[in-house]
């Protein structure tokens, strides 16, 4: 191809076509350069192709992670809940100066209550890790969901993993000792904890509830937060997916 074109150019050259030789050389530069363009649109359109199928791998790796996250957080704030109810029920009790009977009858159900507050919520952080340290974000093109990413992994799982720390060390350290060592009771052991026992250190039982309700509500409340972004999270998700 180029040594037809070439022998064109010379042929109007001997035959002192001067004019026709400049007009045909422009028109032949226009053509490769429309030639290079073409090639440069094609290659850009199949790398842009490419990079979409490897962002909507990343998105679908990333929903089945918050799916995952989504679940646990709501079973963790179930029981949070249950453990918050069963607390200020046994404070408010107290406060009420309600009579040791009034516990008897239900001793295992308020003990199991209150230990629920003892569960973590441990998010799955290994996909986002993985996307990050891989520079798969920039082929992320959603900026809105770029920004929820962070602000969910780098920001609200750090605030609760601290958060959640301090409630550890204090049901680990303060309150489940009182339920284990001085009240007697052993999860898992079909037998109620010793009513005795429950009314020589329920009033410490009260104080240690005291002590974490306050920490453990904030935490209820993260979780929800949590729970509330990564439902937006997953929707901005879904709607890429569907682009």
């Amino acid at each position: 191809m180029i040594k037809f074109f070439r022998k064109i150019r010379q042929n109007l050259l001997s035959e002192g076509k001067t004019g026709k030789y400049f007009k045909y050389a422009i028109g032949e530069i226009i053509l490769v350069v429309i030639g290079i363009l073409i090639a440069l649109s094609i290659n850009n359109w199949n790398e842009n192709r490419k990079s979409k199928r490897v962002a909507d791998e990343i998105y679908r790796n990333l929903q089945n992670s918050l799916v995952q996250d989504s679940t646990e957080v709501q079973r963790i704030i179930k029981s949070h809940n249950k453990s918050l109810e069963v607390q200020k029920a046994l404070i408010l009790n107290e406060a009420n100066h309600e009579p040791f009977e009034f516990y008897e009858n239900n001793l295992n159900e308020l003990i199991e209550g209150i230990s629920l507050g003892v569960f973590s919520f441990f998010p799955k952080t290994g996909i986002y890790n993985s996307i990050v340290s891989n520079n798969g974000m920039d082929l992320l093109k959603s900026k809105q969901i770029k920004t929820s990413l962070i602000n969910l992994y780098d920001h609200q799982y750090e605030r609760y993993a601290n958060m959640d720390a301090t409630i550890e060390n204090k049901y680990h350290y303060q309150l489940l000792p009182v339920i284990t060592k001085k009240i007697g009771y052993v999860d898992n052991i079909n037998e109620s904890p010793d009513p005795l026992l429950f009314k020589e250190h329920h009033k410490e039982l009260i104080s240690e509830c005291r002590n974490v309700h306050g920490i453990l509500t904030s935490n209820r409340d993260l979780l929800i937060q949590i729970s509330k972004e990564i439902n937006e999270l997953l929707e901005l998700i879904r709607t890429e997916l569907e682009k």
